[in-house]
């Protein structure tokens, strides 16, 4: 109690109230010691078109030939596809029609990439990531995007921009879809996939926009992380405080907790290393915000990612919330994060996401993260020699557990829905991916777990992606 009572009273001192959400963050290779050695005062080039990248892509072949891709560093489709889909934004001779509400793009029966976003976005803050300076009537006809398809059948190519339940069809035959086309070749030509068939082709469902394998011929890296913070030197801590705080360490106040914990205070900013892996860092506010700008907001978030964090890389935008305080409004931004390509679930319930950001216009007032890096081993180029089981097998050997979550959460019986329950219960399934999943139960060494992961009914599930077994429910 003392203790919590002086970490609240420093925080006064400062004029800055805790907002104590549970956030953390996952970083990649590069020790910390090394990068802060050399390069303290070094910045990373982050931007807000690096925080908005698809979370999957669905590439059709055609003639009903299907595959799911998560790593988009292992070809260059998402690059190529982005600068076009950039220039159709921008083009003063795009043509467009909406189309009915029933179409999927992913069932069309074309040639076609999809890329899944891992959130609704807004369309104004894609035309001002991506530079669009004059942006068309896309924008205005589909403010959100959920999803946009590139089609490259026979005919001429075209996109569809799906978001809200509405999709609109643009077409202009001025743009080069070459680049995108030699891509998608290449990756055929390669035949390293899976092949992907939507829910409804395998099981008795109304599902036809989710995709699963029957089989899995890959296998993922072995991949261990360990967290830094708890095994981090002083010098490394007064390095980071000073990045944080904007000052030289002799002008920083730092104060050590008898847990451990160690707070650095300079003016109205405050930095925190918890033994849990995390840092916290506050900044009171230092004007009153009574209209938020999400542009704004954004930007300020990653220009501090850029200049505080020690490695921004596998970071991508999941999460934006509306967000006040003392009558200031802002935006918290919840970030993910990707090891070699794969989204990371973390395991820990007190601190479920990875990194968020609170930002007020162009004042980032809170920013909480765990320093947490991939190990670098003698096996880290390895792959599991384990055989990956399908996410066809894992539903059929975990369906009696997804029924009764659907039971529980709908708070009817078995008898109520007789021979429709077996439809209903798997039509309730929102998506299925692939990920790495994270104990966070060991500081040093930890290795993650290929896990299937599964939404539903306002859940998530984590199943052992070798054994079937369930290991994490959120």
């Amino acid at each position: 109690m003392k203790e919590k009572l002086k970490t609240i009273l420093l925080f006064i001192l400062v004029g800055s109230s805790l907002m104590m959400t549970q956030q953390l963050w996952i970083k990649l290779p590069n020790g910390i010691t090394g990068i802060l050695t050399t390069q303290a005062s070094a910045t990373i080039d982050y931007n807000i078109s690096d925080m908005i990248v698809p979370n999957k892509y669905l590439i059709n072949f055609g003639q009903n030939l299907k595959t799911m891709l998560y790593d988009a560093s292992k070809y260059n489709i998402w690059n190529n596809s982005r600068v076009i889909i950039t220039e159709a934004l921008g083009s003063r001779t795009i043509r467009t029609e909406e189309l009915q509400m029933d179409y999927k793009p992913e069932n069309s029966g074309d040639r076609m990439i999809t890329f899944y976003f891992p959130e609704k976005m807004s369309t104004y803050i894609l035309t001002r990531a991506w530079e669009v300076d004059d942006p068309n009537s896309i924008m205005d006809t589909m403010p959100n995007i959920e999803k946009i398809s590139i089609g490259i059948g026979s005919g001429n190519p075209f996109f569809v921009f799906s978001g809200e339940g509405r999709h609109l069809k643009a077409t202009d035959n001025s743009l080069n879809f070459t680049d995108i086309i030699t891509e998608l070749n290449k990756i055929e030509d390669l035949k390293e996939y899976d092949y992907y068939y939507s829910l409804s082709e395998v099981f008795e469902t109304t599902q036809d926009e989710i995709f699963i394998p029957y089989e899995i011929k890959q296998s993922l890296p072995i991949v261990y992380v360990t967290n830094e913070v708890p095994v981090m030197e002083d010098v490394e801590k007064n390095l980071l405080a000073e990045r944080f705080l904007d000052k030289n360490i002799d002008y920083i106040r730092q104060v050590v907790e008898s847990n451990g914990s160690t707070i650095y205070i300079y003016d109205n900013k405050v930095l925190k290393f918890n033994l849990n892996g995390t840092i916290e860092y506050f900044h009171s506010l230092e004007e009153r915000i009574s209209e938020r700008n999400l542009f704004l907001s954004l930007t300020s978030a990653s220009e501090f990612i850029s200049t505080k964090a020690v490695s921004a890389k596998g970071m991508y935008l999941a999460k934006t919330e509306e967000i006040s305080s003392e009558g200031n409004l802002g935006y918290r931004f919840t970030f993910r994060y990707r090891i070699r390509g794969i989204p990371v679930l973390l395991g820990n319930k007190e601190v479920q996401e990875y990194v968020q950001i609170e930002s007020y216009n162009n004042q980032v007032r809170s920013y909480k993260q765990l320093f947490r890096t991939e190990t670098e081993l003698s096996i880290s180029n390895l792959l599991d020699r384990r055989t990956i089981l399908s996410s066809f097998d894992v539903i059929d050997s975990n369906y009696q557990f997804l029924e009764n979550k659907f039971l529980e959460q709908s708070g009817q019986a078995r008898m109520d829905y007789g021979e429709d329950l077996t439809q209903l219960v798997l039509s309730s399934i929102e998506d299925i991916s692939i990920s790495f999943f994270d104990p966070n139960l060991k500081d040093k060494e930890e290795r993650l777990i290929g896990v299937w992961q599964i939404r539903a009914h306002d859940k998530v599930y984590a199943f052992n992606a070798y054994t079937g077994a369930l290991v994490y429910e959120r």
